[in-house]
């Protein structure tokens, strides 16, 4: 039997793995699609919005939803920790949501010292901007700890540093560590990062 995901397309958001991104969801639809999920256990890829609604062969990152918080009305607030990179390989449904088959896509993590400069310029990019956007000492503690992993390091790099939606795809879709570093390196250094308006600018 075929893996099902769940899509949710979205103008402005990809999903990577080990990585938690919230949600505010209000259509009746995909209110719908998280409670499916949560009940048949059955996880939900974030993709690019494309005006055609057809999702063959993309490459994405599902994970199981998370209710935060309810409203009376219905919406909801959510977050998804990507834990599945995929490609679609056939649409099954939409009734009310689109439901694809996936195959399961694994990443080439290796990477040896000759990288370290280039970790440690990420590394050092994200705890300044801890420094912004985690107020909280303990926070920001807890944060740094996590970027000794590569992968969740360039992923969150990706997420918080880089603004071009395709430039983030292209990292999520890249099968391996090194070309993940590659397209981040040629991205934002050395360059300025604006973290947005009234925002300090990280100049590296």
């Amino acid at each position: 039997m075929d893996n099902k995901i769940f899509l949710f397309p979205l103008s402005n958001s990809v999903l990577f793995k080990k990585v938690t991104l919230p949600y505010h969801i209000f259509e009746p639809r995909y209110r719908q699609m998280i409670h499916d999920a949560l009940v048949k256990q059955i996880p939900i890829a974030i993709v690019p919005y494309h005006p055609s609604n057809l999702y063959q062969a993309q490459v994405c990152v599902a994970g199981l939803p998370h209710i935060l918080s309810s409203y009376p009305d219905g919406r909801m607030d959510i977050y998804i920790t990507g834990t599945q990179k995929c490609r679609t390989i056939k649409f099954e449904s939409e009734d009310p949501y689109l439901v694809y088959s996936y195959k399961p896509l694994e990443e080439d993590l290796s990477i040896d010292d000759s990288f370290s400069i280039e970790l440690e310029s990420f590394k050092t990019l994200l705890d300044r901007w801890a420094q912004t956007f985690l107020p909280d000492a303990v926070q920001r503690e807890t944060f740094s700890k996590t970027l000794g992993d590569p992968e969740l390091l360039i992923n969150y790099c990706t997420v918080f540093l880089v603004e071009e939606l395709s430039v983030k795809k292209s990292v999520m879709e890249a099968s391996t560590l090194r070309e993940k570093i590659r397209i981040l390196m040629h991205v934002i250094g050395p360059k300025e990062v604006s973290l947005g308006p009234f925002m300090p600018t990280l100049k590296f």
